[in-house]
């Protein structure tokens, strides 16, 4: 475990100070409740209700005392002004799973003379660090090929089951804030319900040879925040991600090429979803009853929607939709009121004349796909 980050459970901040007594953030600028905040043989440990996903707007403004803070794995973002003003701040760890920092988090920090940002990160505010802070950036961090990496909510190792992947476990440990299972051999497939109705885990980094993601293999996983696969991921089964609530950080990887039914249905903490670029039919009840979706991501290939498959989405309001010429009618999505679909700037003509969007011309609208 040498090469992973030594950093808290999912539900809990570490910090330092100067005068070595407790620092109070203000409880109410993060995503989950401060339930406990303690300092004890050199460490202040803030403990949250849940898995924390965002570091809120000033949630640290003007700390004097801070001098250093770990964030957990699974917080994809650090909002504005975080730790705006904390002038004998030092060190901070950013895990990987962050995906933006906002403007003036870290300015006026007099102390702060270096930070590692994870290669995650795809947006930094105006401002966010001031011109002494030399920032580094750093690659992703990756389990070997025999190897799963998690972290849980309760900083304790999981039990697990004898299916989990085609290897046998020879080795489970839990240090630092981060589990790892190594098997004997590489594995390819994680198992048929591995995971199971697992509620203590709260996320999960697949190896490089990982190529499959057997059915309910993370079904019930209520407290699962982040998912993290890479490019040779070809196949997801049915129910594999059903019912994983807090699931907000999830990379699948462009390899995928079939998604099973219902795979997502039921995590209604996902605000965006893209289906990836080798996907050619969305499968039945995919993202059913996933009650925070706004934004459904279309890669090029997709040519068939099934039954379903947006079924109690409520606040999706937006289609993007990567092909440059029409794969698929209008009548395959759930075109409530307010809906919009977003084209190639170079297709809005072609989409608005084909015969089965034209009835719905005013609805779309062009925009640049990213690479």
């Amino acid at each position: 475990m040498e090469n992973i980050q030594t950093l808290p459970s999912a539900n809990q901040i570490w910090y330092t100070s100067t005068d070595g007594a407790v620092i109070n953030p203000s409880a109410r600028y993060f995503s989950a409740r401060i339930v406990s905040n303690n300092y004890e043989q050199g460490w202040g440990v803030i403990t949250f209700n849940k898995p924390l996903t965002d570091i809120g707007w000033n949630a640290f403004f003007e700390c004097k005392t801070l001098k250093s803070v770990v964030f957990p794995l699974g917080v994809v973002e650090i909002a504005n002004g975080v730790c705006h003003g904390c002038s004998a701040l030092e060190k901070v760890v950013i895990p990987d799973s962050v995906t933006k920092i906002g403007s003036q988090a870290f300015a006026l920090c007099d102390s702060l003379r270096t930070i590692s940002v994870p290669e995650s990160v795809e947006s930094i505010g105006e401002g966010a660090f001031d011109s002494h802070t030399e920032v580094v950036r750093r690659a992703k961090s990756m389990p070997a090929a025999n190897e799963i990496w998690y972290s849980t909510v309760n900083n304790q190792p999981l039990e697990l089951g004898r299916s989990i992947a085609d290897a046998e476990v020879v080795e489970s440990i839990y240090q630092n804030g981060m589990g790892i299972i190594r098997f004997d051999s590489d594995i390819s497939t994680i198992g048929k319900n591995a995971f199971y109705d697992c509620r203590a885990i709260a996320s999960i980094t697949f190896p490089s040879s990982v190529t499959s993601v057997g059915e309910h293999a993370f079904s019930g996983c209520i407290s699962l925040v982040r998912v993290t696969m890479t490019d040779s991921v070809q196949s997801i089964g049915a129910l594999a991600f059903e019912g994983c609530m807090s699931l907000k950080i999830l990379d699948l990887g462009e390899g995928v090429q079939s998604i099973g039914e219902y795979a997502f249905a039921r995590c209604s903490s996902l605000k965006s979803f893209t289906i990836p670029e080798r996907v050619q039919r969305v499968s039945e009840g995919l993202l059913s009853g996933c009650t925070a979706l706004t934004k459904v991501y279309f890669g090029s290939s997709v040519s068939k929607i099934d039954s379903y498959a947006f079924e109690r989405c409520h606040t999706l309001q937006q289609f993007y939709c990567k092909s440059i010429s029409p794969l698929f009618g209008a009548d395959m999505l759930p075109l409530s009121t307010g809906m919009r679909l977003y084209v190639p700037q170079d297709a809005v003509d072609m989409y608005k004349l084909s015969d089965s969007w034209s009835q719905y011309a005013e609805r779309i609208f062009g925009y640049t796909p990213e690479d």
